[in-house]
């Protein structure tokens, strides 16, 4: 019965992320363990919300340009368009903003594909200016030509600022584009989502292995663009450990990261 309440332990000691471009890989020299179940991963982010919550969250802002970058690069298509919302009124109530911001969404869909069923494919981010005004930083992939006094119209608050992503390096792009969703993420409000994405979006391949020697060194021999090695501070949990009444603790391990050019 305890087995069936936390799942089933795992391990990995290698886990890559793909896109159609690259290959990012990171090494643990300690492995990484994980049970599977939702009972326990919510006892593990029970447990992880007791230790520094700020640094944890300062992280998975840092993180997050990566997200943003990687999901770039595996829908970027010739019809790609970086797209700016600015309201007229100097409205600072972001709930409000993002309403209109899902009602210009859905608006946009219908007029471009004339059914309500989402097909437009998007990553979207809000910011403040510095006298307080919202706005939103958008990027549409295979998004058709549309007339700007049209896409304001449809709009319906303010001005309207559309691009073309002309970035030469295939590889480069995601990194690129991501600069612009990033920008002070982390002074945003706890309580408000700063990432948005349509869930039509092709996802990256996320793999975790336990590889030996041979197959850590072919990776290591691939086309390496980029590595380093970096500490981790890696979380023990109760249910990793025979005794359960041994405290959790996080330990410093080492961990290499490569990123490959394919």
């Amino acid at each position: 019965m305890e087995t069936a309440k936390r799942g089933r332990l795992q391990a990995y000691n290698v886990k890559i992320i793909e896109t159609p471009w690259t290959k990012e890989v990171w090494i643990y020299d300690a492995p990484i363990l994980y049970r599977t179940g939702k009972a326990s991963g919510l006892e593990s982010a029970k447990k992880q919300s007791t230790y520094d919550s700020l640094k944890r969250k300062q992280l998975h802002y840092k993180q997050m340009r990566w997200v943003i970058a990687r999901y770039v690069d595996c829908n970027f298509d010739h019809r790609t368009k970086f797209m700016t919302l600015t309201f007229k009124a100097n409205i600072t109530d972001v709930t409000y903003t993002n309403t209109k911001f899902n009602k210009f969404i859905k608006r946009l869909n219908y007029f471009i594909y004339k059914h309500k069923w989402q097909k437009l494919k998007y990553i979207a981010t809000w910011e403040k200016q510095k006298r307080g005004a919202i706005h939103y930083h958008i990027i549409f992939f295979d998004f058709p030509y549309i007339r700007k006094p049209e896409l304001e119209c449809l709009w319906g608050h303010g001005f309207i600022h559309v691009n073309r992503i002309d970035v030469d390096s295939r590889e480069n792009r995601g990194r690129y584009v991501s600069k612009y969703f990033v920008k002070d993420l982390e002074l945003k409000e706890h309580k408000q989502k700063a990432f948005f994405k349509s869930q039509n979006l092709k996802h990256p391949l996320e793999q975790r292995l336990v590889l030996n020697g041979e197959g850590i060194e072919a990776l290591e021999s691939e086309n390496v663009m980029f590595s380093k090695v970096y500490k981790r501070e890696t979380y023990i949990s109760v249910m990793f450990r025979a005794d359960d009444d041994e405290p959790d603790v996080f330990k410093d391990t080492s961990v290499r990261y490569l990123k490959i050019k394919k």
